[in-house]
């Protein structure tokens, strides 16, 4: 492969940084933009500006990441683990991924978007999902795209990016939602993932409560392990909020919690390359044993196994 060699961005005095907008990079400029929702990135003009973006240290990204290669090949770096990807394939990244690319063949082509979280939140809510960073976090796919396929994605792409360019008219922004709600779909059908179905009706109170949970969760649970902490916050009891969640998600809410103090456990332990003690400190678990007892009930395995089982 010959490499187009990235420009560095300045600034960045870490290993990798945490949540950085990188795609609003002053001196790169994409295909189109809705303000604080949705970035598209191609190819179209000659130009690699995604592999120039992205091609710096990692950053632990909190926007979602649909990238489809149409010729060519890329070298991604996803989580410190290194893969070559092909033309005709579709790559999606979830939120908290460290992500770079880290070079790109001189013939490569690419369209991509760029979702923010909530934006996100809206569409899977419109086509029937839960979305959530406890869920979805760390995670991310490469699926093979068949021709067909590939093209009935690049239209939906190319009637996004004319509207988003294009002069502004009522519903402008709800058309183009409605358009990637339909990528979305067509994204899930490519990967063959099964997102977390909504079970009750997303305009209701009940719902109002569940999502903000989920923030709260996301944002505290590194500190926070207890149900009735929640519910506080919220202003109420722990049983009504464990009856929420399982309407929704078909989990109560001290499942969703311990699901989220792992996902940021192996978070510390992947991507950070944290100790076992420092990894219990940071989730202020008041011992190494204690917080090995919790991995192991939570997952089945140690973390020493399952961090062995990524190497």
């Amino acid at each position: 492969m010959s490499p187009i060699t990235p420009s560095p961005i300045g600034g960045y005095n870490a290993r990798y940084v945490e949540y950085v907008d990188v795609f609003t990079q002053r001196y790169v400029n994409p295909s189109a933009t809705l303000k604080d929702g949705l970035l598209l990135f191609d190819s179209e003009d000659g130009s690699t500006s995604l592999v120039t973006l992205l091609g710096t240290k990692p950053n632990k990204i909190y926007q979602k990441i649909n990238i489809y290669i149409t010729q060519g090949q890329a070298q991604f770096v996803i989580n410190e683990q290194t893969t070559t990807i092909s033309a005709g394939y579709l790559v999606t990244i979830m939120p908290e991924n460290t992500t770079l690319i880290k070079s790109a063949s001189t013939d490569f082509a690419y369209f991509a978007t760029i979702v923010y979280p909530k934006l996100s939140s809206l569409i899977y809510t419109d086509i029937g999902y839960i979305y959530s960073n406890a869920r979805l976090s760390l995670r991310h796919f490469i699926s093979p795209v068949s021709a067909e396929h590939m093209q009935k994605v690049r239209e939906l792409y190319n009637e996004m990016k004319h509207d988003m360019n294009g002069a502004d008219y009522e519903l402008k922004e709800m058309y183009v939602r409605c358009l990637m709600d339909v990528l979305i779909i067509e994204n899930i059908n490519i990967h063959k993932y099964n997102p977390m179905l909504l079970q009750g009706n997303s305009n209701s109170r009940q719902y109002d409560t569940y999502c903000r949970f989920l923030a709260l969760l996301n944002k505290h649970a590194a500190e926070q392990r207890t149900v009735y902490y929640y519910a506080n916050l919220m202003g109420i009891s722990s049983k009504y909020l464990s009856f929420v969640c399982i309407s929704y998600s078909q989990k109560n809410a001290s499942t969703w919690i311990d699901e989220a103090v792992i996902q940021k456990a192996k978070a510390l332990m992947v991507v950070h390359h944290y100790s076992f003690s420092d990894t219990s400190n940071a989730l202020h678990f008041p011992t190494v044993s204690s917080f090995c007892r919790f991995f192991k009930r939570v997952t089945g395995t140690t973390p020493k196994a399952y961090v062995k089982s990524l190497s």
